[in-house]
């Protein structure tokens, strides 16, 4: 390591809650120190460990192909320290009805941040979601980055990317910087555009010095849009031959994301769905009489008395 760097060490334990289709990519990534993996919603904190809680990051990574329980729903909710909701997208907009797309909209409004990962991207999105952002405030950091900054990124909009690129070192750190942060924002998992913030961690060989991280700061500050809010740090690794650009970016607009959110807000009721949202009916009978209920917005219709919504 260079004698400019001074290093310190961050730990914050991150808790990866997969959900639905996705548990099995979900479970592998448990191997890796630092990663709790877990099939189920962890139950609130104690106060004995509200300060380990506290200073977790909380992945619910689901692709919506099973309810959400509401207990778990409630447990997200009241999470402390960073959550985020890793949506892996339906695959197509048939298998986006009216209840999955506003269970995502529920997700992005109980938690810090959702990142999208498009269809046919699911198994490689995740995981670097999941490693990118655990590399960042695990690794020993010359100029460290942790969650405030990373939470400052999330907060600011609608959608986020977390995610890596690489380039293998030149002459011009600078230039290898800029082009391992496009690698990373270009990547195929990577749903979002129109970037509110952009929190940047380089790291690379003992190439990387103080004044040559300064130098690729201003390049990659220079290659995004004027308003957004840049935050940077660096760490060194003598192991590597190639720049790593760890990003963790945000924006107000997703393709896949926006979609979600019109299906949601504009439902196609159907003949069995809820004329209100779109969403599921059922039919209770009483005697003579049937009721038809949405279990997902509560309207409810009985013929022949006045509907009560």
């Amino acid at each position: 390591m260079n004698d400019d760097w001074p290093a310190t060490t961050p730990t914050h334990p991150l808790v990866v809650v997969g959900h639905g289709g996705v548990r099995s990519v979900t479970a592998s990534l448990g191997a890796i120190p630092g990663i709790t993996a877990s099939d189920s919603m962890p139950a609130p904190a104690t106060n004995g460990d509200r300060e380990a809680a506290h200073a977790a990051v909380t992945m619910f990574v689901t692709d919506l192909t099973e309810t959400i329980p509401p207990a778990w729903r409630d447990r997200l909710a009241r999470r402390d320290g960073l959550t985020l909701a890793v949506v892996a997208a339906p695959a197509s907009g048939d298998s986006l009805d009216p209840t999955t797309a506003r269970a995502a909209q529920w997700l992005r409004g109980s938690v810090d941040a959702m990142v999208v990962v498009e269809p046919d991207h699911h198994a490689h999105g995740i995981r670097q979601v999941v490693t990118t952002c655990h590399e960042i405030l695990s690794r020993p950091g010359v100029i460290n980055l942790d969650l405030a900054d990373i939470g400052t990124v999330l907060g600011s909009g609608r959608v986020a990317a977390i995610t890596t690129g690489a380039t293998p070192e030149t002459e011009d750190m600078a230039e290898t910087a800029v082009s391992a942060v496009e690698e990373a924002l270009s990547a195929p998992a990577v749903d979002i555009g129109d970037y509110t913030a952009v929190l940047v961690n380089l790291v690379a060989g003992s190439q990387l010095t103080v004044s040559s991280a300064v130098e690729a700061v201003d390049g990659i500050q220079a290659s995004v849009p004027d308003d957004a809010h840049l935050i940077w740090g660096t760490a060194v690794d003598d192991s590597l031959s190639d720049v790593h650009a760890q990003v963790v970016a945000a924006g107000n607009h997703s393709p896949t994301f926006d979609a979600i959110v019109e299906r949601a807000s504009h439902p196609d009721p159907g003949p069995n769905n809820c004329p209100r949202c779109g969403g599921h009916i059922a039919v209770y009978s009483l005697g003579d009489r049937e009721t038809r209920a949405c279990e997902d917005c509560g309207f409810a219709d009985t013929p022949g008395v006045d509907s009560r919504s």
